[in-house]
């Protein structure tokens, strides 16, 4: 598993975490917090590896 893969799935995982904890009867409003908090850092270690959006475009219209 690459270290793209593990980020998504770990976002993923903290998105379903969040939606769990929001659900219940009382929420923790500080771990929403933090959950999103960690999520957020996930998203921007993941940003790093990805290429920049026009670098994406320029793959894709290439492949055409």
């Amino acid at each position: 598993m690459t270290i793209v893969e593990r980020l998504i799935a770990t976002h993923r995982m903290l998105e379903r975490e969040i939606g769990r904890e929001l659900r219940r009867r009382m929420p923790d409003a500080f771990r929403v917090a933090q959950l999103k908090k960690h999520k957020l850092a996930v998203k921007d270690r993941l940003h790093l590896h990805l290429p920049a959006p026009a670098a994406r475009l320029a793959l894709v219209a290439r492949r055409h």
